[in-house]
């Protein structure tokens, strides 16, 4: 093969871009030069790079010998394409790059020319992996080696605030070059004790990064400092070097560029009033700093060009903000660019800067989500034009959801949570967990699974799930609860298979699946082929693309699902790559294990139709027609709580940067920072910018909203409607709710019939919540077929009475039980225990076997279950109390948990008793115990429906062939039913309530079958309705909570 000299073609300056003078200043820089270019936010600091490129090739320099560097690769990308764009012609590389991207390309070359393994980088995320792994080591042994002050103890090292403190300080170390040992001696000198034990661990975690497992591998830091060595002794053909954003250049940096300014011409181009990664290490002082360095190096001086400006770049108000905030921040050795903000004209009447203070955070994000709609459908802003910035990324996704409700399409720019926070990404990852690690699982593990999208079971799916279960294992003669049968279908292939229903069917599709990556498992599978046999198998991507298409809050979360799992994938290919022979449960592990999010190759997306959502860092490079910094609150933007301040980051930096003699004097203020952060917010606004804040009791406005607006606008709430066809039919229904004329009915009317006619949902009256017609009124049971029976619980008897609809709604799924449901079916247990010869009576013994099965009920957090256990203790106290009289009554047990059924005209009754009692006169008392705080007075346990009906049970022989023997052999006479009793022990003292004895009052008896037949009808659904009898218990937590929902007015019923 030939190779071919690139020769460049000389291409004169454009002549058609008029220049500002400080422009074509820039663009007579000549070769071997060192320059610093200052320019306030539009003042054409990017154009004047552009030029300069094309003067420079002009002049002859090839593309080859030409270094462009920008801040991010966003920003790389943008300004390589502007590049291409400008130029016209071939060149033989990217001619924009960041730093990063260039020290990489150095050694790689290094790699090539050595014969060694090609550079890898270590993620932000392994990076904490690695740390976190050190640190457990070190918990595992003796702490007081490390000799760290006595405030960080045992317990914070523990803590992940401390592991971002540790990491904060060695990437500072390594940014300045400080060795352990130099840490060490810094300590010593400046008597600081946390940087003598921190160096033990720094060292540690480079004797790590030295290791096999990560030969050829590097964090970002270490990068640019292996590519400044390699360079130092490998000197490159680079001419000029040009810098766009380089206000944000870190130490690391500085030293790579101070190499390559030595023979090459160096331009720095940026504005120390736009730094963002002062968290970073940068120093916004380093441009003239490093420019004057370069320059006495080589013998050559430094020149400093300011860029004027633009009068047209953005409205004057903007322009006079910008002018505010600088002037509060410290001038960096630079400030001359914010000359030409001042001078701009002022313009009274513009509006291109709003302002608002609201009530509350609901007004302020309606506001806010208003004024974007108005901005893209009245004055045809895209919305890729728009951006809002905040100061954190946890207030940033607070927004998001907030404005995807509002119907805005939003876009969260850069990395997600961690993999195994993502809802997406750990459904796949602890799917593949289980396949490759089957083992007996938990209840809660369980559910995770099954109700996970893979599966797709709901909460009430889950639980018809569980029901089915139930009856399956009850028409089998079994006995196990349905937390046994859900861990059971993980462990026998097939469970399902005689289960019937929609969720059996669901549920076996996904297990089916389950049990074949265990078996692709057993083959030695990659994670990437257990990954895609669960993706492909689940069915989500055509459900989650067509969501995501949409605009909302389902769409932002489709979009965020598809990213998570595009960034699985991804993880899941770099693993095997560098780790072809590790076993895919290693990548499992470490994803399970990371807390932070994987950085990510992908490009931003500038061209998505959607306002992008930032932090002040995603700005570098970005410009937008409109800004919105909503959340202005003190202690959040500004945040001024001190960082790094536990080991010491900030102060060493500071140490090495001269700013500080002394680290014990280390008084850094954090506002600089949080100015200049602001400072670019602004400074990205092209033509509007809007400020916005909640007042209320617990947040305090921030200090910029007067900086900004020059005032404190007086808090107000909002209540304009959506500007949504959806916002527009909910507004005409409230008008139309509330005319007080014909006329105002008549347009209400007619606009809404204008939107039912297009489709708009909420606006036609057949989905307005109480019009719309019942799917069905076909009865649950069909009483005109003589083999039909109604089956009746007398548990669920006294529901149905006090409200059919509330009956009907919890019989068939539409409540889950808390943990004192499940709390008051262990004491059922333990009081069923009391029961026969071996029975357990003391206390003490009592509150032992509750303590057995404690952890089969799942607490939602520690302090319920702290306030279950004083309960619990409660309950056994007052049954032991009870159980003493009963025995001083010299009573003796029939029978505990004793099923039973019968007939009653229609109905088949069928249910559990929890105790029946026999005294020494022959009287048989049924007993029923109740757990809850729900009292009972006595005249409502004469009338108490589910007593009558266990009565009613005995009276028609359901326990007469069970008990006949022992009732023969206990007293002389026959049985005689004595009446029923309630055992209320949920109070702080044992409470028996009794029902006198059906046998001894037939008129009794016959009201209580009365009420089996009106049950009967009423639950067969005969009268075609469930009437809901409207009372204070559908408020009421501890009974029917779950129907407030129905008792909210102007509900709009979706579909």
């Amino acid at each position: 093969m030939t190779a071919v000299q690139f020769k460049p073609q000389p291409q004169p300056v454009a002549s058609q871009i008029e220049l500002s003078s400080g422009q074509q200043a820039v663009t007579s820089i000549q070769l071997g030069q060192v320059a610093v270019v200052l320019g306030a936010p539009g003042s054409g600091k990017t154009t004047a790079i552009i030029q300069l490129v094309k003067n420079l090739i002009a002049q002859g320099l090839d593309p080859a010998n030409l270094l462009v560097l920008a801040a991010s690769r966003e920003s790389a990308n943008k300004l390589r394409d502007t590049l291409a764009v400008a130029l016209q012609m071939a060149t033989p590389g990217a001619l924009a790059k960041t730093i990063s991207s260039y020290a990489f390309g150095l050694i790689r070359q290094r790699a090539l020319q050595n014969n060694q393994p090609l550079p890898q980088l270590i993620s932000g995320s392994e990076q904490d992996r690695i740390l976190a792994q050190l640190l457990q080591e070190v918990l595992e042994q003796d702490i007081d080696e490390l000799g760290f002050p006595s405030h960080i103890n045992r317990q914070v090292i523990s803590l992940a605030g401390f592991r971002a403190e540790l990491r904060d300080l060695i990437t500072v170390a390594i940014e300045h070059g400080v060795t352990p040992e130099a840490l060490r001696q810094l300590a010593v000198k400046h008597s600081q004790q946390q940087w003598q034990a921190s160096a033990i661990l720094y060292e540690r975690y480079l004797q790590q990064l030295a290791g096999s497992q990560f030969r050829g591998r590097f964090d970002s830091t270490s990068l640019l400092h292996e590519a400044a060595t390699w360079l130092g002794q490998n000197p490159q053909d680079i001419k000029f070097v040009i810098v766009d954003d380089a206000q944000e250049l870190t130490p690391a940096a500085n030293k790579l560029l101070a190499l390559l300014g030595q023979t090459a011409g160096l331009v720095l181009v940026g504005d120390p009033d736009s730094a963002t990664l002062g968290f970073r290490s940068a120093d916004p002082r380093s441009m003239s700093n490093l420019a004057e360095a370069v320059a006495a190096a080589s013998g050559r001086t430094s020149q400093t060009i300011v860029l004027e400006a633009n009068v047209s770049a953005r409205p004057a108000q903007i322009a006079s903000v910008l002018a505010r905030v600088s002037r509060q921040i410290d001038t960096a050795r630079a400030g001359r660019q914010r000359k030409g903000l001042n001078s701009l004209p002022n313009e009274e009447a513009s509006t291109a800067v709003e302002g608002q203070v609201f009530i509350s955070a609901q007004a302020e994000s309606a506001w806010l989500a208003r004024r974007l709609r108005e901005l893209h459908l009245y004055q045809g802003i895209a919305w890729q034009d728009m951006a809002v910035v905040t100061r954190s990324r946890s207030t940033l996704e607070q927004f998001a959801a907030a404005l995807s409700h509002e119907q805005v399409p939003v876009h969260i720019l850069g990395a997600q949570a961690a993999l195994r926070d993502e809802f997406a990404s750990r459904m796949l990852l602890v799917a593949c967990d289980y396949a490759l690690n089957p083992r007996q699982l938990s209840i809660a593990e369980a559910t995770e699974m099954l109700s996970s999208a893979l599966c797709g079971l709901d909460s009430l799916g889950l639980r018809r799930l569980r029901r089915s279960l139930r009856r399956e294992e009850l028409s089998a003669d079994g006995s196990r609860n349905s937390d046994e049968l859900i861990l059971q279908l993980f462990e026998a292939e097939g469970s399902l298979a005689t289960v019937a229903g929609a969720e059996a069917k669901r549920a076996c599709k996904f297990l089916k699946t389950l049990f074949e990556a265990q078996k692709l498992a057993t083959e030695a599978a990659s994670i990437e082929e257990l990954l895609w046999h669960f993706w492909s198998n689940s069915g989500l991507e055509k459900t989650w693309f067509e969501q995501a298409r949409a605009v909302g809050q389902v769409a932002l979360q489709a979009n965020r699902n598809l990213d998570a799992v595009v960034a699985l994938f991804a993880a899941a290919n770099r693993f095997v790559e560098r780790n072809p022979n590790l076993a895919a449960n290693l990548f499992v592990q470490q994803q399970l294990a990371l807390g932070l999010p994987e950085d990510s190759l992908a490009l931003g997306k500038d061209d998505q139709l959607a306002v992008a959502l930032t932090t002040p860092a995603g700005l570098i490079g970005r410009r937008y027609q409109v800004v919105a910094l909503p959340g202005l609150e003190e202690g959040v933007w500004p945040n001024l709580r001190p960082r790094n301040s536990l080991l010491g980051a900030t102060a060493l930096d500071g140490l090495q940067t001269g700013r500080i003699e002394d680290p014990a004097q280390s008084t850094r203020s954090e506002l600089p920072d949080e100015l200049r952060m602001l400072y670019k917010a602004i400074g990205a606004a092209d033509s509007k910018l809007l400020i916005s804040a909640a007042e209320s009791q617990d947040a305090q406005l921030s200090q910029f909203i007067g900086l900004i607006l020059g005032q404190i606008p007086e808090a107000v709430n909002f209540k304009m409607p959506q500007l949504t066809l959806r916002g527009a039919a909910g507004f005409l229904r409230r008008n139309l709710a509330t005319a007080q004329s014909a006329e105002s009915s008549a347009t209400a009317v007619l606009g809404l019939a204008r939107l039912a006619a297009a489709g708009v949902v909420g606006a036609h009256p057949s989905s307005w919540y109480g019009l719309v017609e019942p799917s069905t009124v076909q009865p649950l049971t069909d009483l005109q077929d003589p083999e039909a029976s109604v089956y009746l619980r007398p548990s669920q008897l006294e529901n149905f009475l006090k409200c059919p609809l509330h009956w009907f709604l919890n019989a068939h799924g539409a409540s889950d039980s808390a943990f004192s449901a499940h709390l008051g079916t262990l004491v059922h247990s333990i009081f069923e225990q009391t029961a026969g010869e071996a029975a357990l009576q003391s206390e003490e013994q009592l509150w032992q076997l509750v303590e057995s099965k404690w952890h089969t009920i799942d607490f939602e957090s520690a302090w319920l279950a702290q306030a279950g256990e004083r309960k619990a203790k409660q309950m056994i106290s007052n049954m032991v109390q009870y159980l003493r009289k009963f025995n001083q009554d010299g009573g003796r047990v029939l029978g505990s948990e004793v099923n039973f059924q019968f007939q009653a005209g229609r109905a088949l009754v069928s249910g559990q008793v929890d105790r029946i009692e026999q005294y020494p006169d022959g009287t048989v008392v049924i007993v029923d115990l109740k757990t809850g705080s729900k009292s009972f007075s006595a005249a409502e346990a004469v009338q108490h429906p589910q007593l009558g009906l266990y009565q009613l049970a005995f009276q028609n022989g359901s326990f007469q062939e069970l008990f006949q023997d022992q009732i023969e052999a206990a007293v002389a006479g026959p049985a005689h039913l004595g009446g029923a009793k309630l055992v209320l022990i949920g109070d702080t003292k044992p409470v028996e309530r009794q029902q006198p004895s059906l046998a001894d009052d037939p008129a009794f008896k016959a009201h209580f079958e009365e009420l089996i037949a009106t049950a009967t009808n009423g639950m067969a659904m005969t009268d075609k309705y469930f009437v809901a009898q409207v009372g204070s218990h559908c408020q009421d937590q501890n009974q029917y909570g779950s129907c407030q929902l129905h008792l909210i007015e102007a509900v709009t019923f979706v579909g």
